[in-house]
């Protein structure tokens, strides 16, 4: 049995500011992964079941002569670093090349130190002795722990300005820029100005931030300038929180309006993002605050927009809003990952079995690539199998987790999988984002069976709003919930008033357990704050029962369900208060 990893993985991934790098990071990780299998060769995989360039784990195991093991490693990393440092990198430098100031040797000196050093390469094989397949599993994985902690890597000396993305590593830079002033020639100012200058060129000044604000590292130039990130116009969080509001706004009497108002304001500022006829453009323009001279700059490269033009923009946008609605600014960001895998593995006697076990994880990962992910309006940022990272607008965040986490129980027999859920702004730091869903997940996780969802809403303003359950006791209490709370367009009234979530808070602070008394209390205020005249209104001894109910199986009883239903508020406001 051979097994073989590499890493890092999360670091390299989370190391964004734009979605686009997010995907960017994923599909590096997976071209590496699917490089090495083909080494190792695919009739010898046992996991995963097959090569996917897209979504290949970085977890291989095979099953291999064993006096070839150490050869057929030293095969597959060499692969590995050939396709980082050959293709994907290369490509890169080669996009880089082109654009003034051109790499010199101080830029070259920066890169291949980086680029040489990013890769911690694993693995470890145990023979399996007569047809005990899962003892030299086993072994083979205690082995392959033992070799990670030794970490026989040097640390490197990172000099100079550090990048914005991990603020770890020299940021790239040439050594002089001739025609800028004497004074100016510091370390700091060339760098910054090296950049700067690259922002200039760019045909999508997304790409990077104006005036030497955002300054990228090997690793953050690779993501940024490979092929990989130039493949395709992936989308932004921006784009993913109006992805519902975009469909609705292109069939309103104010969007053609809106559009033309944009187009001549920002002309050939504005670029393209998604292959829409109707709307090819970033998500970020449908909110008011995107249209201000600063933002415009910052994100545009527009450096004086005409006043004029701009207040026709921002009059077009509000009628649009007053036709329709404003979107919400917050998106999801989700991620499911299985439960207790590594014992469902030690549970296969053998390679068969641990054969079959991988396909059916890749055939719940083609169902999520296929099929769910897009069914809820969702963007696929990562897909291995038995963990998945994705986008979705706020009102889908659960729907999508949950048809995640159903998808899995079905096809993966025996196995379930929880899933931590980040809400965001659009315009809050992905980075914090993502280690908010990881971190959602490990709560998730804490549940004593699992199969649970963890939920944390990182609002701006007031306090974070966090909330965990299994996913048999949120049952469709939360949906329903969530439907109570959002306002009917003509009469702008809700079935149940936004005040039942502080006196919910309030009460279980006194009620903590979810016992007769605090049924008694849900039913008090549920009549109270109930809108009878409202079509969807709850009725209060039904609802005061089932939440109760629901709360019984809550970590933290009362006190958890009162923060299920801010959590239904917030995202049946948009995120609004």
């Amino acid at each position: 049995i051979l097994i073989f990893t590499f890493s890092p993985v999360q670091s390299f991934i989370s190391e964004a500011r734009r979605a686009a790098d997010l995907y960017a990071g994923s599909k590096i990780l997976s071209q590496l992964a699917s490089a090495a299998g083909k080494a190792i060769g695919e009739t010898n995989l046992i996991f995963p079941a097959n090569l996917d360039a897209s979504d290949t784990p970085n977890k291989l195991v095979a099953r291999v002569p064993f006096d070839n093991a150490s050869t057929i490693a030293e095969r597959a990393k060499e692969a590995l670093l050939k396709k980082w440092k050959d293709d994907i990198a290369k490509s890169a430098r080669d996009e880089l090349a082109k654009y003034d100031p051109k790499p010199d040797e101080t830029w070259d000196a920066i890169w291949n130190r980086q680029v040489d050093r990013v890769w911690e390469i694993y693995w470890a094989a145990c023979m399996i002795e007569g047809d005990d397949y899962s003892a030299a599993y086993k072994q083979a994985g205690r082995a392959l722990d033992a070799v990670k902690r030794t970490r026989t890597f040097d640390a490197a000396e990172e000099d100079g300005l550090k990048d914005t993305l991990s603020g770890r590593r020299s940021a790239l830079r040439v050594a002089d820029i001739e025609d800028l002033p004497a004074k100016e020639k510091t370390l700091t100012k060339i760098c910054k100005e090296y950049w700067r200058r690259i922002h200039r060129q760019l045909e999508n000044p997304s790409l990077l931030r104006p005036d030497g604000k955002e300054r990228l590292d090997t690793l953050g130039a690779v993501k940024r300038f490979c092929k990989i990130a130039d493949a395709e116009n992936f989308a932004s969080v921006s784009m993913v929180a109006t992805k519902e509001y975009v469909e609705k706004a292109t069939s309103a009497l104010a969007f053609p309006p809106f559009r033309t108002a944009v187009e001549q304001l920002l002309r050939e500022e504005i670029y393209r993002v998604r292959n829409d006829v109707l709307w090819p453009y970033d998500g970020d323009l449908f909110f008011s605050e995107t249209l201000t001279a600063e933002r415009l700059k910052d994100s545009y490269g527009l450096q004086k927009p005409d006043p004029h033009q701009l207040e026709q923009a921002q009059r077009a946008l509000k009628k649009l809003h007053d036709e329709i609605g404003t979107p919400s600014p917050y998106y999801a960001i989700i991620q499911l990952d299985g439960d207790s895998m590594g014992e469902a593995i030690d549970r296969c006697e053998d390679a068969e079995q641990h054969q079959a076990f991988s396909e059916s994880l890749a055939d719940f990962a083609k169902q999520v690539r296929d099929d769910i992910v897009e069914k809820h309006h969702g963007t696929l940022i990562y897909n291995g199998g038995d963990d998945v990272l994705a986008l979705a607008p706020l009102s889908q965040a659960l729907p999508l987790a949950r048809a995640l986490g159903d998808a899995f129980s079905k096809t993966v027999t025996g196995c379930h999988a929880s899933a931590g859920i980040a809400i965001a702004h659009h315009l809050s730091p992905l980075d914090v984002a993502l280690a908010a869903a990881r971190s959602a997940e490990k709560q998730a996780k804490g549940i004593d069976g699992k199969n649970a969802v963890c939920v944390r809403a990182l609002k701006r303003s007031g306090e974070t709003l966090e909330a965990r359950s299994s996913w048999t006791a949120l049952a469709d209490n939360f949906e329903k919930v969530v439907s109570f709370f959002i306002e009917d367009n003509a009469t702008h009234t809700s079935a149940l008033s936004s005040r039942l979530v502080y006196d919910v808070i309030r009460s279980a602070y006194a009620l903590t357990q979810a016992d007769e008394s605090f049924q008694s209390e849900l039913y008090r205020l549920l009549t109270r704050h109930r809108n009878s005249k409202h079509p969807n209104a709850p009725q209060a001894k039904e609802w005061a029962e089932r939440l109760t109910q629901w709360a019984k199986q809550l970590p933290n009883q009362s006190e958890e369900l009162a923060k299920w239903l801010a959590i239904a508020r917030f995202i049946a406001q948009g995120g609004g208060e």
